[in-house]
């Protein structure tokens, strides 16, 4: 998760420091719009991940395109998003992860097809990518992935000395009421599955998912708070409430870039990766904006604006014609979904059923 994979979703006035640092560019990518960016106008609604219109990220899309008023929403995990839409939000580009809700919003009909002739950088796309579920359903290309990444351990390394190794340490007594936990379904049971030695959570049994949901009851006490948004746990190491937590390795730079000593590492059990991207929802009515705006987050000047800003990997292989080196390697541009004893970011058959776990493990 962007989070999820979760991320993923920054606190605003984060994104405004380091943006100064590590500037998203500029793109001449053309709009497939069928005319000059400034031709370009109207209100484009955008439903992301906060992180999707930070504003050092977005800035140069604005710059771009100065006649078409971008109107953002945020949502906190894919969950949301999905209950959101089926309410009736309407916006016109929509952000989401394969690993939390991009197959269901294509089998609800709140995604519609993509024309392919108007991306051109489809064709750059890691082919890996475009294999994942819900990007291309019945022939049909549903979602342009942009970001990937990987979820792990977080850690205050002045507290806790000897690295957490494994999801089991989540768990450990010594850190009760000190540990948090994303709060999004598939990334919960994951890590709870994992941490009972269920090697493939996504094919779980009903009886194994029910081991799940009893083990994450039990140990409801052992976490402070399910944590929501990146702004959610960065504030909560900040203040030292927290000393473990699920998290991503964007969330430990940032962190670590502003004095504190908490560290990513991954877990033994398995490397849990989540890809996501962008869409057009169903009913959209900027449709030229609405594929501009795709374009321009595939686009290599800002994929490398992600890698550099929160290690993320990214989808357009052109980027690794840009980045320098060490960025390459910091964020395994060369080499998405190759992870030792990786878990592919992919929605469980069942995802109502883990939906309803995760309502009842809060609930409890």
């Amino acid at each position: 998760m962007r989070t999820s994979r979760a991320l993923k979703c920054l606190a605003v006035a984060m994104f405004l420091t380091v943006g100064a640092a590590c500037s998203g560019g500029s793109s001449a990518s053309p709009t497939s719009s069928g005319g000059a960016p400034a031709a370009l106008s109207g209100t484009l609604r955008l439903f992301a991940y906060s992180d999707g219109f930070a504003p050092a990220y977005i800035k140069p899309f604005r710059a771009q395109y100065p006649n078409v008023n971008l109107v953002t929403s945020a949502f906190g995990n894919g969950d949301e998003a999905v209950a959101k839409m089926q309410a009736g939000f309407q916006a016109d580009v929509v952000n989401s992860c394969v690993d939390e809700n991009t197959l269901t919003m294509v089998q609800d009909g709140l995604y519609q097809p993509l024309d392919l002739s108007r991306i051109p950088d489809w064709k750059n796309v890691f082919p890996a990518m475009k294999t994942l579920p819900g990007v291309v359903v019945g022939g049909k290309t549903y979602m342009i992935p942009v970001d990937a990444g990987t979820a792990g351990l977080m850690y205050n390394a002045d507290v806790i000395k000897t690295p957490p190794t494994s999801w089991t340490d989540l768990f450990n007594p010594v850190y009760k009421g000190r540990a948090a936990i994303e709060d999004n379904s598939t990334t919960a049971i994951d890590i709870g599955a994992l941490a009972n030695g269920i090697t493939d959570p996504i094919t779980m049994t009903s009886d194994q998912l029910n081991t799940v949901k009893n083990y994450l009851i039990t140990n409801k006490s052992q976490f402070r708070t399910y944590w929501q948004s990146d702004s959610d746990i960065t504030s909560l190491f900040k203040s030292g409430e927290v000393v473990i937590a699920s998290g991503y390795p964007g969330n430990a730079q940032i962190l670590q870039r502003e004095g504190y000593n908490v560290k990513f590492v991954p877990a033994k059990e398995g490397q849990m990766l989540w890809t996501c991207g962008y869409g057009i929802q169903t009913g959209a009515s900027n449709l030229d904006a609405a594929y501009a705006l795709i374009n321009w987050y595939l686009d290599w000047h800002q994929e490398l604006f992600e890698a550099k800003t929160w290690s993320y990997q990214v989808a357009n292989e052109l980027v690794l014609k840009h980045a320098p080196a060490d960025i390459i390697q910091q964020a395994s541009l060369n080499a998405p979904y190759s992870y030792a004893n990786a878990i592919p970011a992919s929605p469980p058959a069942d995802r109502q059923a883990w939906t309803q776990v995760w309502q009842e493990v809060k609930a409890a």
